[in-house]
């Protein structure tokens, strides 16, 4: 059986925060999930492999500019593809994006790297994005 990628709902945000939990230091809150998930702008997928929940991405559309909000995919089901797979569909699925623009940890390099692969470039630094830490911006240009 192939994965699935589909729309996120409210009854997924339980696995999702486990995902979240297992994959992130500073993982969102159940309040913030809601919120995303109500949003206008968001996009927020679940990728199911065997008919469970393995992976997320949330994005957010704002004029010509795609934002990957957050990706996480569950440590064990991690290098076979998932995450590229999940941000090249949201790419897809928003042919008006000219630019797609994500944050990641300076030490991330396992993500850094793919997103490399994908050709995101480095294009700034947020200080303190995540409180504790800074965070690398990369941007992907259509």
């Amino acid at each position: 059986m192939e994965p699935v990628l589909r729309p996120m709902c409210a009854a997924d945000l339980p696995v999702v925060m486990e995902i979240d939990a297992e994959s992130l230091p500073r993982p969102w809150s159940a309040a913030l999930w809601r919120e995303e998930l109500e949003s206008p702008f968001g996009s927020y997928m679940v990728l199911e492999d065997g008919g469970v929940i393995v992976a997320h991405i949330g994005t957010k559309t704002v004029a010509d500019e795609l934002h990957v909000m957050t990706v996480a995919v569950r440590p064990r089901y991690r290098r076979r593809g998932y995450a590229r797979a999940m941000i090249s569909t949201a790419i897809a699925a928003t042919p008006e994006a000219r630019h797609v623009h994500l944050e990641v940890r300076p030490g991330n390099i396992a993500a850094r790297s793919l997103y490399e692969s994908m050709g995101f470039v480095v294009t700034g630094l947020r200080p303190r994005y995540y409180g504790d830490e800074d965070a690398v911006l990369m941007t992907l240009t259509l």
